[in-house]
């Protein structure tokens, strides 16, 4: 792997090696787009383990089920449950065509997965950490605000996961859009009036709310502009991923992903692209992957130079 433009750089051993790992990782990822159905096939692989396969299905079909539920009361049927029973399973693999979607599904299973997980094994809060605390107690009203949206928003997402569900409300824009233009796309059992007004009061639910990712975001910039080195026992899972997809210059959904065993040559550069020092990327590992020692010589990468190896990767996003 090279540098763009005429300015190509050899690159080091633990260069090379965090290349030969972020490329295997690439190929695990093309595997996750092309069929999350394919999931099935997977089983056993921890990106693909049962419980996140039943997490992404139950999303979707949850995402079916409020389409016809909405459909059915903008109708005004007796009952919604009857109406969307029989279309609910056909709806969602229509939804679950589009890779993005699905895509999405499984970052938000992995964030959930680790944050169960560091709540077990390191006593990590899902909701409300150190970091998220220090906000809400911030002086400045803004900030504290933000805090308290995310708080809320946070300790809703949590309960969700557990019963895999996924609010229209929460998706951003282009898959709210997926979805709605998949579910009028074979809409039928109902006058398209009744459609169109389900569908407007869909579209104005979603524009009104404040959504988990974006408050995320907002919160990630406060606090990486503030200094503070990132730390995911600080953190939380969540605000941690939304900052360092921000210091990284990575999506968040990818290094959602990056959290998984077979990515952690993603993990190590993109926290390294960050700007944390050897010792602080260990203590990351420590927390994320306790039975894996960062490899020889990673002290010796530049943030630049694995933010150029991270460039290179073929995998920018989910699908």
């Amino acid at each position: 792997m090279t540098e763009s433009g005429m300015n190509q750089a050899p690159q080091s051993p633990i260069e090379s090696v965090l290349a030969d790992e972020l490329a295997r990782g690439d190929v695990v990822l093309g595997t996750a787009g092309p069929m999350l159905g394919m999931l099935l096939a997977n089983y056993g692989h921890g990106l693909f383990s049962d419980e996140v396969v039943a997490r992404v299905r139950g999303m979707v079909s949850h995402a079916a089920r409020q389409l016809l539920y909405a459909q059915a009361n903008a109708a005004g049927l007796e009952d919604p449950a009857e109406f969307a029973a029989p279309r609910c399973d056909d709806l969602a693999e229509a939804i679950g065509r589009e890779l993005r979607f699905l895509g999405h599904c499984h970052a938000l299973a992995l964030e959930y997965r680790l944050a169960i997980k560091l709540e077990a094994r390191s006593t990590i809060d899902p909701v409300l950490s150190p970091g998220l605390q220090a906000m809400i107690a911030s002086p400045d009203g803004e900030t504290a605000r933000l805090a308290m949206q995310l708080l809320a928003s946070q300790a809703r997402f949590i309960q969700q996961q557990r019963r895999m569900e996924l609010p229209l409300d929460e998706l951003p824009r282009a898959l709210f859009d997926h979805v709605l233009a998949t579910w009028r796309g074979q809409a039928d059992g109902t006058d398209e009036n009744a459609i169109e007004q389900a569908s407007q009061r869909l579209r104005d639910g979603h524009a009104e709310r404040a959504r988990r990712l974006d408050l995320l975001a907002k919160a990630a910039a406060a606090v990486t502009g503030g200094g503070q080195p990132l730390a995911i026992g600080h953190f939380g899972v969540a605000l941690f991923l939304s900052a360092l997809a921000e210091q990284s210059g990575q999506e968040r959904e990818i290094v959602a992903l990056a959290t998984d065993e077979s990515q952690v040559g993603r993990l190590a550069l993109a926290l390294r692209a960050a700007g944390l020092k050897h010792d602080q990327v260990a203590e990351q590992f420590l927390l994320v992957h306790p039975e894996i020692t960062l490899p020889d010589a990673f002290d010796t990468l530049r943030a630049d130079r694995a933010a150029t190896l991270l460039a290179g990767s073929g995998r920018k996003e989910l699908g």
